[in-house]
């Protein structure tokens, strides 16, 4: 089963899938669009036009990898030294399949109802209460959890597995400060049965920067084909074990590899990609003066083709050469110009960041290595970003955060949006003070985690004019903050919040909206920092609770009497209602106003044909629209068409006539 595109999937709590299930899943909060699998790798090597493999910001077509996947090397009883890989050099996701060295497995296994044991595959679970999918055992607001075993005979015919099992936890927050970074937690077990020794783990990536908007990744032979070769790496290496140079003044701790573009591709990929790593859970033992973290860089095709030392030739005079193994143990620190290589310059780069050794790893044991993929809009937010998921990893992934996103409800009038929520309370009914984590309390009275203490600051309503939400990244930046609220207390702007209507919910609304035009509103909660070390302030996810509306009126009604009317009329394709974008065909609408709660709707041909029939039950809004499409699902034709609405509550009937013209 493969599953493509963006998933925003409605699960249980724990989706159950069968034994020996190919997942193919995206990341959907933050602004990283981040391919995934529970074979080992990451990313699509482009194999699927318009699949987002790293996008960043997100619906901005920037892509930032390639292709990418966890290496584990070990000495086994015998005293072999094997590698293995989920990613190496490889064109395409054919050529990398044939190389890669995990099989996907099982996550966990419990027993239902009936006491029968379930195998789950894969596993989506949110730590947000507004969330569907809210578990009280995800550790972020997008908690996946993939595995995978090294029990796999590769095409290549050159693998020799360790005996290793991984559960993958992939950790993604929709919060402003935190939506920067994806954290992947890799657990290694030892199911081989013997004991490994001298164990190292790195991440290896095919980093490339570019965007798809300008450049054709996904065929040979176009006019403007993908550019691989401009792309500029480094690293930023521990204070005391690297050159200064290549350091961080106020982040002395960090390891960590990075990618940007050259050109910037006329300034739609002019940001930054990284991976970090952010700790193991036991202590590396190398030999003294060698680094206990390598960062190796080659141009692509770099990779060594066996795991230990081997000639490239049948010659038994010909030198050795290192195999993977020796490259994940050699404390190298591949940045600027060596002896041995210019990394300076740009080109089609790859690299490892990799750690070790780690003496021991019995039979049934279980190591974590945690890597962060960062971006940022240059090297100094690229920085700060990957900082903010040390903290989250430091701190056991107890991300500090601020109240959620209210749930909102909308309602309409005449060019007019109002937006309606609940403030929540300190006590229940009874006046029993609620517990901290209550889902009542949110978001006036969300309790933070590091103080205990109420947090509440404030709320941002957000506005972004469009068919397609697509993704927080892009799309904040050009939406509109219609509001911004802010308790009376000495902090902050102190401008009060919205007033509460006769339910005691808060309410906001805006106006001189254009009827039939799509609108997406968020309504955002803050807070304010607790630590010194903490961003300005805690901001909730933008895209937490985005809803997409067509203004327009309220239902005709025995009150409210209204002619039904049809806009725009004429119609003609191409113009503003049908948005903008590759299928626009999708995009197309006439809308039908002034219509009752319950009605049908039907579209006639002038002989009398019945072309499409439309049910409308709404009501709290008078108007529908029609994609111009038949009931057959064909396009219609340019002409002159009838319509009926007939009123459902009352029988009676009203008509019109409508105009296509493309």
């Amino acid at each position: 089963l493969i599953l493509l595109g963006i998933l925003f999937i409605a699960l249980t709590s724990a989706k159950p899938l069968r034994a020996g299930t190919y997942e193919v899943l995206h990341t959907v909060k933050g602004n990283i669009v981040l391919n995934l699998t529970n074979l080992g790798y990451f990313g699509t090597a482009f194999g699927y036009p318009f699949v987002p493999s790293c996008e960043y910001p997100s619906s901005s077509r920037a892509e930032h990898i390639y292709r990418g996947g966890l290496w584990v090397g070990a000495r086994t009883p015998d005293g072999e030294l094997r590698v293995t890989t989920g990613a190496q050099d490889a064109n395409g996701l054919t050529e990398g399949d044939d190389v890669r060295e995990f099989i996907h497995d099982i996550v966990f296994s419990i027993p239902d109802s009936n006491g029968v044991m379930t195998d789950y595959d894969f596993v989506h679970w949110s730590e947000s209460q507004n969330d569907t999918l809210f578990d009280s055992r995800a550790l972020a607001d997008m908690h996946y959890e993939l595995a995978f075993n090294d029990y796999y005979s590769n095409e290549a015919g050159n693998h020799v597995p360790l005996g290793i099992k991984v559960v993958l936890r992939v950790l993604a927050w929709s919060d402003d400060h935190a939506a920067d970074f994806i954290i992947l937690d890799y657990r290694i077990i030892n199911i081989s049965g013997n004991e490994l020794t001298d164990v190292y783990v790195g991440m290896w990536v095919d980093t490339t920067v570019g965007s798809t908007l300008l450049r054709n990744p996904y065929e040979r032979g176009v006019p403007n084909p993908w550019n691989y070769y401009d792309d500029f790496n480094g690293a930023w290496g521990a204070q005391g074990v690297v050159d200064d140079q290549h350091t961080v003044r106020d982040d002395p701790g960090i390891w960590m590899a990075y990618e940007r573009d050259d050109d910037t591709d006329e300034g739609l990929a002019s940001t930054w990609i990284g991976y970090r790593l952010l700790g193991v859970d036991r202590v590396a033992a190398p030999e003294p003066g060698v680094s206990p973290v390598s960062y190796n860089a080659w141009a692509f095709r770099g990779v060594p083709e066996f795991d230990s030392w081997y000639r490239e030739s049948n010659d038994p005079d010909a030198p050795q050469v290192p195999g993977k193994y020796q490259i994940m143990s050699n404390g190298e620190f591949d940045v600027g110009v060596t002896q041995e290589e210019d990394f300076s310059g740009a080109g089609n780069w790859v690299s490892l960041l990799s750690t070790g050794p780690f003496p021991t790893f019995a039979p049934g044991d279980t190591m974590s290595a945690t890597y962060a993929i960062v971006a940022g809009e240059d090297s100094l937010s690229l920085l700060e970003n990957s900082k903010v998921a040390q903290l989250a990893y430091d701190d056991n992934f107890n991300l500090p955060s601020g109240p959620p996103s209210p749930i909102i409800d909308l309602a309409f009038a005449d060019n007019t949006v109002t937006i309606t929520w609940e403030p929540g309370r300190r006590e229940d009914e009874d006046g029993v003070v609620l517990e901290p984590d209550s889902p009542l309390r949110q978001p006036e009275y969300h309790v933070s985690r590091l103080t205990g203490n109420e947090d509440f600051q404030g709320y941002q309503i957000w506005r972004y004019q469009a068919e397609d939400f697509g993704g927080a990244g892009l799309h904040k930046q050009a939406s509109q903050l219609l509001g911004q609220f802010d308790v009376i207390d000495g902090i902050g702007f102190d401008t009060g919040l919205p007033p509460l209507d006769e339910e005691g919910r808060r309410v906001f609304v805006d106006d001189n909206l254009l009827s039939g035009f799509p609108y997406w509103y968020s309504v955002t909660s803050c807070s304010t920092p607790v630590r010194e070390e903490d961003p300005p302030y805690y901001a909730s996810g933008y895209m937490d609770n985005g809803i997409k509306v067509y203004p327009g009126p309220a239902p005709a009604s025995e009150g409210n009497p209204q002619k039904v009317g049809v806009f725009p009329n004429p119609y003609r394709a191409g113009s503003l209602f049908d948005g903008r974008g590759e299928d626009v065909e999708r995009n197309r609408k006439i809308w039908f106003t002034g219509l009752p709660a319950r009605c049908t709707i039907r579209i006639f041909t002038v002989a009398g044909e019945l072309v499409q029939t439309l049910h409308h039950d709404n009501p709290v809004q008078g108007q529908a629209s029609w994609d111009l499409l038949s009931s057959y699902g064909r396009v219609i034709a340019t002409g002159l068409y009838i319509f009926s609405v007939e009123d459902l509550a009352t029988g009676e009937t009203q008509r019109g006539k409508l105009v296509i013209i493309k």
